[in-house]
């Protein structure tokens, strides 16, 4: 017999069903020490728990270079057992990809990790320096990005964090600033970094960037930038924002566009682990 189901129900699975860029997604709930209100906020939970550099996510991109150690799986990670690892070595071709000298991983390709205009999210992740050399103060000092906020478009890029000589640095279409003065003392040691973000096309955005060293037992917010453009891209015409992290090296170039190798490190090697983006406010 044919049953009439109550139209409050399909209303209620319609709208469980439908997500936006920032609308809630617990896909993991395995680390205890999250608090309540952010797991229940989270929509990316990138803890690398199931050893594969995936995550077990379909559709996350490990790297586009074809070197066999430019991504690979190490541990323990930040606060489980895996965490990823991209390494890049300039001069070798099998870590050029994409037109530069990078292993990174995205989830561009995911419509609900992605953010546009009107979004409020926070985004999270652990970095480690893996054996780290210092600028060695003569040399150029390229920088190496190790987390990205990035535009579809790749042109006015809302957000890199990079290495630049012994510094970690804020980089994004309009400023530079120092966020570690010093990463030194941090090498092979994991840093916590938060980043919370308003995604507007006119002046009302913001961009608060937080870390937490070693030695520390909570958050400290290193720069805060209020009132002006987030989302740099035209969403007219497809542009969307998305995550990437790995190891991207802002290799110099001669007269004749041939890439400069001459950094005093050929090979740079980043971890990366427990990425997340969460939902703002928090519930």
């Amino acid at each position: 017999m044919k049953k009439n189901i109550p139209l409050k129900l399909i209303i209620v699975s319609i709208a469980f069903l439908i997500g936006t860029a920032c609308s809630k997604e617990d896909n993991d709930d395995s680390k205890p020490e999250e608090p309540a209100q952010a797991v229940n906020d989270t929509i990316l939970n990138i803890n690398y728990e199931t050893g594969e550099f995936t995550s077990g996510i379909t559709g996350i991109t490990g790297t586009h270079a074809t070197a066999a150690d430019a991504v690979y799986m190490t541990s323990p990670g930040s606060t489980g057992k895996y965490a990823v690892a991209h390494k890049v070595t300039l001069g070798d071709d099998a870590y050029f990809s994409d037109g530069s000298y990078r292993s990174e991983s995205d989830a561009v390709s995911l419509v609900k990790y992605r953010y546009v205009p009107g979004d409020e999210c926070r985004y999270e992740v652990s970095i480690l320096l893996k054996d780290w050399q210092p600028w060695n103060g003569t040399d150029p000092a390229y920088g190496d990005n190790i987390f990205q906020l990035k535009m579809s478009d790749n042109q006015l890029l809302p957000l890199r964090i990079l290495t630049k000589r012994n510094a970690i640095v804020a980089r994004n279409y309009q400023y530079q600033d120092n966020l570690i003065t010093d990463y030194r003392p941090y090498i092979n040691q994991w840093i916590k970094f938060r980043i919370d973000v308003k995604w507007t096309l006119d002046n009302t955005g913001y961009m608060r960037i937080y870390a937490k060293l070693p030695n520390q037992s909570d958050y400290k917010l290193l720069l805060e930038r209020t009132n002006f453009v987030t989302f740099t891209g035209n969403p007219a015409v497809g542009n969307v924002g998305y995550l990437k992290w790995g190891v991207y090296r802002e290799a110099g170039k001669d007269a004749n566009g041939n890439v400069i190798t001459s950094d005093n490190v050929l090979t740079r090697i980043a971890y990366h682990d427990d990425i997340r983006i969460i939902k703002l406010p928090l519930k």
